[in-house]
């Protein structure tokens, strides 16, 4: 399947698992909506996270995100690269597999920050 930035528009679940094991655990998990190769939405926790996309290649996207946490509560804090916490903005970069599922898009891969891994799944609803 040929990926185009207008095949990707739609409604996405968005789900994660991490190998970060400390107290600021941010989970960025929900439902966003992909227009024009873009995302905006703010998660449960306040967190506002955005995202870029770009096809890099015939079954591949890059993704860029940015996290702002400083909207959240006071206690509410993102880790940086070197692990600290923050209520600065963080971004995140992976190139994410694209498939097509019973018709529906799947973007997959890995996302290295820091000395942690997180796996996202995003799938079309």
């Amino acid at each position: 399947m040929p990926i185009s930035l207008e095949n990707l528009d739609g409604q996405y679940d968005v789900s994660s698992e991490t190998s970060y094991g400390g107290p600021f655990f941010v989970n960025g998990d929900g439902v966003t909506i992909i227009k024009n190769g873009l995302t905006y939405r703010k998660d449960k926790n306040g967190f506002i996270w955005e995202s870029a996309f770009s096809v890099v290649g015939g079954d591949k996207v890059e993704i860029e995100s940015t996290v702002d946490p400083s909207h959240a509560g006071d206690s509410a804090f993102i880790v940086d690269q070197q692990g600290n916490p923050t209520k600065g903005i963080v971004t995140y970069k992976s190139v994410l597999d694209v498939k097509s599922v019973n018709g529906k898009i799947v973007m997959s891969g890995m996302i290295k920050h820091g000395k942690d891994t997180t796996r996202l799944v995003m799938k079309q609803i």
